[in-house]
């Protein structure tokens, strides 16, 4: 390469645009501190299970933020479990099909003639974006093994992918935190008494970190497979690294609607969403905090697992592993991956870097993985170049290929296989302090419940004269002096109920009554004579907002662990 092309590589580098989802990592449980200079703080879960009878699924989005040397996650559990290697993509996937959307039809009466007509147009929003990632690994059988295998309180320990773990005995607490400690797994005071609830004969620890030599961009989700009677989350013990209004979001998948069943309930009041829609985390947030305790899910859908149907696995998809091992350079197999539908996430990143590795020279310059791999075939021809570095290996497909099928494409595939066999899926979300954190919350469910649905529907009229009004379908009429929103202050939750296995609700505190005293009633007659829309909803148009559940970024982003605790060390992590 002469020394033209090189510097003109060097400015075209330099303008490159770097465009990566800096969420914060985040993961399950409680994080403890190496030291009181290199604080961990836990942001927040996300986890989807399935009840099969006697036994469930989890698949945990594990994230973290914070300085720290090691990973380490521990999860207490009812039984010795299966683990799996996962995907980011489900939880992607999941939160850009479950997403609650609120579509706002503006309608404008036409006087003209002595009849009216109308027509629709939206009102602009913004859509809140979803996050991405990735999965794969083939399950690790725990069962077999007894305390004899390894000794003193270990059941066992392994390896899998990233991950070095081992099962631990919870009926002797000094001796399960010793060997914490034993282990470089850093346990704080506050731990200790954290995890005293979960002491018991007959249960169990999962403790988990990353192997020597893994870096924290090598963090998957996991699957654990238990027996147990329900889905359960272990918030007492996440309490340890938790932060304020910390967000708790969890599928569950099943025969039928799912509930909190120690947790109250609440219903939002839509009318402040409707006057901001980039206010729906904060009324979520609110909502739940106006429950009892502050111990409340808020339901953001619940229905048909059909929404998930085909969304990670298609006909098509992925190819077949005997072609891509035929892709005799990394140019034809990249885009052999990008016309098959494979998301270029950083478990994929992870993957390619083994087998074709961004060169240093070009790290050094600032390019990124994603940059690199999607424009890949502008770099190849000066990748040999020994002016710039030792030249790359040999490229090998059929080893990469394998490597893709084992993390990304068996995992999805069991993943999109779980929202064929429930016909089921109800979404649920919470936000909680850790001061909060002192009843872990169980799931059950109840036949006897109605949908929720994805799409909330709201028609704002404009009349020939006088003041605009919102329709809403859930049944309210709302003035708009001078056609402005009015700056009433409702409260966030409509309802705070208490929900069984069986009939309807019991209301708590029901706020529908006073917020519809508090409307001003709608002035039909600057309409000339004109009576309501017959339909509130039927004009066509509007903008749908597909507003993500709950929390301000920075502050919380969904799921909880199904078990959780999460204990780290010095290095920070932010998830793609």
């Amino acid at each position: 390469m002469n020394r033209t092309w090189k510097n003109a590589l060097a400015v075209s580098l330099a303008g490159i645009t770097l465009l990566s989802q800096l969420d914060a990592a985040r993961a399950c449980g409680c994080f403890a501190p190496p030291s009181p200079q290199t604080p961990v703080v836990q942001a927040g879960e996300r986890i989807l299970f399935a009840h099969d009878g006697t036994t469930v699924t989890a698949y945990i989005q594990i994230q973290y933020q914070g300085s720290a040397a090691e990973f380490g996650w521990l999860v207490p559990l009812p039984s010795v479990p299966t683990l799996e290697l996962g995907t980011d993509e489900l939880f992607t996937t999941l939160g850009a099909n479950t997403n609650p959307s609120y579509q706002l039809t503006t309608t404008r009466q036409f006087c003209g003639g002595g009849s009216a007509s109308s027509r629709s147009s939206g009102i602009g929003c913004g859509a809140l974006a979803t996050d991405a990632s990735s999965f794969g690994g083939a399950a690790s059988d725990l069962g077999s093994f007894s305390a004899a295998d390894a000794g003193g309180p270990v059941v066992v320990q392994a390896s899998i992918g990233p991950y070095d773990y081992a099962v631990l005995k919870a009926d002797d607490r000094t001796e399960m935190l010793a060997w914490l400690n034993d282990n470089r797994y850093y346990v704080p005071d506050a731990t200790g008494e954290a995890v005293t609830p979960y002491i018991r004969p007959g249960s169990y620890f999962l403790a988990l970190k990353l192997r020597a030599g893994e870096s924290a961009g090598d963090v998957v989700p996991v699957v654990l497979r238990y027996a147990s009677d329900l889905p359960m989350i272990p918030i007492t013990l996440t309490q340890v690294g938790a932060i304020p209004d910390m967000g708790v979001l969890v599928w569950l998948l099943g025969e039928a609607r799912a509930i909190p069943r120690n947790y109250h309930h609440v219903v939002l009041d839509e009318l402040p969403v409707w006057r901001d829609i980039s206010g729906y985390a904060r009324q979520a947030v609110k909502a739940v905090k106006e429950a009892p305790f502050r111990h409340a899910f808020l339901t953001e859908y619940a229905g048909s697992s059909a929404v998930m149907r085909g969304r990670l696995d298609y006909p098509g998809r992925y190819g077949r592993d005997d072609e891509l091992k035929q892709m005799s350079t990394p140019s034809l197999y990249l885009a052999y991956l990008r016309s098959h539908g494979y998301s270029f996430d950083s478990t994929l990143y992870a993957l390619l870097e083994r087998f074709i590795p961004v060169p240093a020279w070009l790290i050094a310059q600032g390019l990124t993985p994603a940059a690199f791999y999607g424009s890949y075939d502008y770099y190849a021809p000066v990748l040999g170049d020994t002016d710039l570095g030792t030249p790359p290996a040999p490229f090998d497909p059929v080893a990469l290929t394998d490597a893709i099928f084992a993390r990304i494409v068996k995992p999805t595939r069991a993943a999109s296989a779980l929202f064929d066999r429930h016909p089921y899926l109800t979404r649920l979300y919470t936000a909680l302090s850790p001061e909060d954190m002192n009843v872990d919350p169980v799931f059950s469910e109840n036949p006897e419940l109605p949908p929720v649905p994805l799409v909330h529907g709201a028609t704002l009229t404009i009349p020939c004269e006088g003041d605009a009004w919102l329709a809403t379908d859930s049944g309210f009429e709302l003035q708009y002096p001078n056609s402005q929103p009015p700056t009433t202050r409702w409260p966030a939750a409509l309802r705070v109920e208490r929900v069984r296995e069986a009939g309807v609700p019991e209301v708590l505190v029901d706020n529908e009554p006073a917020i519809r005293a508090a409307l001003t009633p709608v002035d039909y007659g600057s309409m000339t004579g004109q009576g309501p829309p017959q339909s509130r909803s039927a004009a066509a148009g509007g903008c749908a907002c597909n507003v993500r559940s709950g929390f301000p970024r920075g502050s919380l982003e969904t799921l909880l662990l199904v078990a959780g605790a999460i204990l780290l060390s010095r290095r920070r992590r932010r998830a793609a």
